[in-house]
């Protein structure tokens, strides 16, 4: 290794390196297969108890990760929330989000009457109206509530549910996380070979799942979003124009007793213009005014842990979403 590999590696931040020298050695893999022993024999309460500590520990230690989801938090919130509302909502948001790990964990163990019994659902009838123009639907999410349980509750249901999904490293953790997933009856797409797969999955009118809020500085679509522009994937839109599928928004957020409500909306409605550019940022910006609706009710199960906003974007300080 010459000076120059040397000097770049130790400019890496340390939780980088970690995280590499983990996955080499598979340690992320068998981490997790114990944490879900654990979350399966352990009492729910219990688990629930353990992450929200370690949330406020991440919380305190990582001050970098804490300024970019408060910044991100302050722009919800807008210009009149305080100080102490934009700490106690973020605060709030890193507790959401690790309860959603434990429920990741215990993923594989719930049967579909366990599914059944913590969720709450509606809006199913918009689901089979979109599915009446027999091009596809593709079902918008984001990092938002538990999107994993809302996936599940589709293909439990018996509607045919593709999940565009990035895979992990090392492979094992790849096939251990992905595995959860198509247990409960999800096709995986992994995103690096989407293209074909997807306008298959449309062609045959079923439905393809994708999460469009990470932020794409670089390639994204530029939206108006909480009073700033944000560059998103412009994907779901993409398809929609290019092959006249549906788009349908749907969401699952945790309740204070911990069972679960969803709500699928009516699907979206455009008027294509002819200017495949322009109808593919128009969607996209019908896409997000709902999204930022959903929000704006739950800020604190909205897990963004990017910079989503302006310059920041392109200093992001790490996502674990």
């Amino acid at each position: 290794m010459d000076i120059a590999q040397n000097t770049e590696r130790t400019r890496e931040p340390m939780w980088r390196q970690t995280i590499a020298l983990a996955n080499r050695l598979n340690l992320t893999y068998w981490i997790i297969v114990s944490l879900s022993f654990l979350a399966h024999v352990l009492p729910l309460r219990i688990s629930y108890a353990i992450t929200v500590a370690l949330s406020y520990v991440i919380y305190i230690c990582w001050p970098a990760l804490r300024k970019c989801v408060m910044a991100n938090m302050r722009q919800v919130l807008g210009d009149d929330a305080d100080e102490a509302t934009v700490r106690a909502l973020t605060r709030s948001a890193y507790r959401n989000y690790f309860k959603y790990l434990v429920d990741f964990l215990r993923f594989p163990h719930l049967s579909k009457r366990e599914l059944e019994g913590v969720i709450k659902s509606s809006g199913w009838e918009h689901l089979d109206k979109a599915l009446e123009s027999g091009k596809g639907v593709i079902f918008v999410g984001f990092h938002f509530g538990n999107w994993d349980l809302a996936g599940a509750m589709l293909a439990l249901r018996g509607y045919p549910l593709n999940v565009v999904a990035e895979s992990f490293q090392p492979a094992k953790l790849n096939d251990l996380i992905q595995r959860y997933r198509i247990e409960k009856g999800m096709k995986i797409i992994p995103l690096e070979i989407a293209a074909r797969k997807v306008l298959r999955a449309l062609r045959q009118n079923e439905i393809l799942g994708l999460l469009i809020d990470r932020p794409e500085p670089a390639s994204g679509v530029p939206v108006e979003f909480f009073d700033r522009t944000a560059s998103v994937p412009g994907g779901a839109a993409t398809l929609a124009v290019k092959t006249g599928a549906k788009i349908v928004l749907g969401y699952l957020v945790r309740l204070p007793d911990n069972t679960f409500s969803g709500l699928i909306s009516p699907h979206l409605d455009f008027e294509p213009t002819g200017d495949f550019a322009q109808d593919v940022q128009l969607v996209t910006q019908k896409i997000m005014d709902i999204v930022e609706e959903c929000i704006r009710q739950y800020p604190d199960q909205w897990y963004m842990f990017q910079h989503m906003w302006g310059d920041n974007q392109t200093a992001t300080s790490s996502s674990f979403a």
